[in-house]
C-alpha cells in the first residue's frame, strides 16, 4: 500500500483516485471547490481536503510528510508544478507526478527545467498527447478497438470485436494455430455478456465476443485479416473539434499518412481561423458537429470516417450517430460519459475512447510494485495487460508455462528476449530478463507484482 496525495478532483483526478483507492492504496484528495471534494468522498473510500494544491500548509494537513507519491492533475500547469516543487523541498516526497499541458513548458529545447535542481517533476503526464497518439493508433489499424504497443513496440495487444460474419467464429482456440499456421497470435481475454473470461483451448469463439489478443507488430494487419477486418487505410477524413486532441492528431495523420483528404470542424471562430492558417492545405469548417448541414458541407457521407473529439460528450456522440446513419464506414468518438460509451456500442454507431482511462493508463505503471514497465487497463476496468521485467528470482524463471499453473485471470500473452518475439506455448520457459506482457483481471494483479518483484523480501 502507498500514501499518494492527488491534486485536483476534476475528471481525471476522481478517475485516478478511483483506480489507485481500489487497489489498496491510502489516497488523500486537495481541491480548491469544496462541492468536488464532498461529491469524491461521498463516493470513494478516500480522504478529501478543501485548498490549494501547492500551498504548503495544505499539503502538510494532506499528510506530505509521509507520503511515497504526488499526483498534481489541477486545471493550470503552473499550480501543478508548483505543488511538485514544495512536495519535494519541503516534504521530501519521492516520486511527483504532474500534468502539463501547455507546449511551452514541453519544448525539447527546455529538457532541463524538469529536474530536481529546477523545476523537480518526476513524470510529466501530457494526457492530450496520451490521447491523440490513442486516436492515431486505431486510426492507422482499421478493425482493431484496441491497438496498444509493449515490448519497444514490437508486440501488440488488440481488441477485435467478433462479428456475425467472421471466418473464425466458432472456432475452438485451440484449433486456430493447426487452421492458421501464421497466426501467431495469443488471444488473452474474452469479454462476453459483461463478463471478462481467460479462454481455454476449447473454449468458442462467439457472436459479440471482444476478443483481446497480443500478437506481433508485424502481423497484426494479418490478424486482423484472419478475424474478418479489413486492414484498409482511410483516406477521406473528417475531423470534428480542432481543440488541442484535434490538433495533435491532425498533425499525426497529415505527418505520417499519404495522400489523405483531410477536412476539420470547429465551431470557435478563432480556433477555425488558426486551424486554417495551420492546416492551410485542409478544409476548415466553421460549424458544430451536430449540425446536419455542416456535416453534409464536409461530405460525411462519402467520408472513411470520423472522428470527433470536442470536449463535449453530446456533440462527440451525435455527430457519430449522424455520421455513421449517413453511411460513413468508420465512427470514433472521445467520450467520457459511461452511459453514452455504452449506448454507442450497444446500438453500433462506433466506437469510443475514454480519456480518463488512458491517464489513469499512464499513471499505473509508476505505481506499481515490481520491475513494471508498461501497464494498459481495459476502459471498462475489467483486466489490465502488463508488461514486467523478469528478475532471477521471479516465480517465471525456471519451469515451463505448462508447469506455472498460472490461476485463472491470469494468461501470458508475449515474451521479448534479446530484442526477438516469442509467443508463448505450453513448453516455453521465461529466462531471467525477458519482458513479459500478462493479461490479468483485477483480482489477480497483486499476483502479476509479485511475479515481477525484485526480490522475495521486496514486500
Amino acid at each position: 500500500m502507498m500514501k499518494i496525495i492527488i491534486c485536483g478532483a476534476g475528471l481525471s483526478g476522481r478517475a485516478i483516485a478511483e483506480k489507485l483507492s481500489e487497489i489498496g492504496n491510502e489516497v488523500t484528495v486537495i481541491d480548491s471547490s469544496k462541492r468536488l471534494v464532498e461529491k469524491l468522498g461521498n463516493k470513494l473510500d478516500v480522504r478529501g481536503i478543501v485548498g490549494h494544491g501547492a500551498h504548503p500548509d495544505v499539503l502538510g494537513d494532506a499528510g506530505a510528510a509521509d507520503a511515497e507519491m504526488l499526483i498534481a492533475v489541477t486545471p493550470s500547469d503552473e499550480i501543478n508544478m508548483m505543488a511538485c516543487q514544495v512536495a519535494h523541498s519541503l516534504f521530501e516526497v519521492p516520486k511527483r507526478i504532474a500534468r502539463v499541458r501547455d507546449k511551452s513548458y514541453l519544448n525539447p529545447s527546455y529538457e532541463d527545467l524538469f529536474t530536481s535542481s529546477n523545476l523537480p517533476v518526476n513524470i510529466i503526464i501530457s494526457p492530450e498527447k496520451e490521447v491523440a497518439d490513442s486516436v492515431f493508433r486505431r486510426f492507422e489499424l482499421p478493425g482493431a478497438f484496441e491497438n496498444v504497443p509493449f515490448c519497444d513496440n514490437q508486440l501488440r495487444f488488440l481488441g477485435i470485436k467478433i462479428d456475425k460474419d467472421c471466418p473464425i467464429i466458432d472456432t475452438q482456440i485451440g484449433s486456430l494455430t493447426e487452421l492458421f499456421p501464421d497466426l501467431n497470435t495469443v488471444i488473452t481475454g474474452l469479454f462476453r455478456e459483461n463478463n471478462i473470461i481467460t479462454p481455454k483451448l476449447n473454449d468458442k469463439l462467439k457472436e459479440n465476443d471482444l476478443a483481446y489478443l497480443v500478437c506481433p507488430s508485424d502481423l497484426a494487419e494479418r490478424t486482423l485479416s484472419i478475424f474478418g477486418k479489413k486492414p484498409e487505410m482511410a483516406r477521406r477524413i473528417v475531423l470534428v473539434g480542432g481543440g488541442s486532441i484535434g490538433r495533435e492528431v491532425a498533425k499525426l495523420i497529415i505527418s505520417k499518412i499519404d495522400n489523405i483528404s483531410l477536412k476539420i470542424i470547429e465551431m470557435n471562430e478563432k480556433n477555425a481561423e488558426e486551424l486554417s492558417e495551420k492546416f492551410e492545405k485542409n478544409i476548415i469548417i466553421l460549424g458544430s458537429g451536430m449540425d446536419k448541414d455542416i456535416l453534409n458541407e464536409a461530405e460525411i457521407s462519402n467520408a472513411d470516417i470520423l472522428i470527433s473529439l470536442t470536449n463535449s460528450d453530446e456533440t462527440n456522440f451525435i455527430s457519430a450517430a449522424f455520421a455513421k446513419s449517413d453511411g460513413c464506414d468508420r465512427v470514433l468518438a472521445l467520450l467520457n460519459n459511461r452511459d453514452f460509451q455504452g449506448l454507442i456500442r450497444s446500438v453500433d454507431i462506433g466506437d469510443y475512447l475514454d480519456p480518463k482511462a488512458i491517464t489513469v493508463s499512464s499513471i499505473l505503471r509508476h505505481v506499481r510494485r515490481g520491475h513494471i514497465r508498461n501497464i494498459y487497463t481495459l476502459t471498462d476496468g475489467s483486466a489490465e495487460i502488463i508488461e514486467g521485467e523478469v528478475s532471477s528470482s521471479s516465480e517465471l524463471v525456471g519451469p515451463t508455462i505448462e508447469e506455472l499453473h498460472l490461476e485463472n485471470g491470469l494468461r501470458i500473452g508475449g515474451i521479448l528476449r534479446d530484442q526477438k518475439i516469442i509467443m508463448p506455448r505450453g513448453e516455453t520457459k521465461i529466462k531471467e530478463g525477458d519482458y513479459v506482457t500478462i493479461f490479468a483481471i483485477p483480482e489477480k494483479i497483486h499476483d502479476v507484482e509479485q511475479l515481477f518483484r525484485v526480490s522475495s523480501s521486496y514486500y
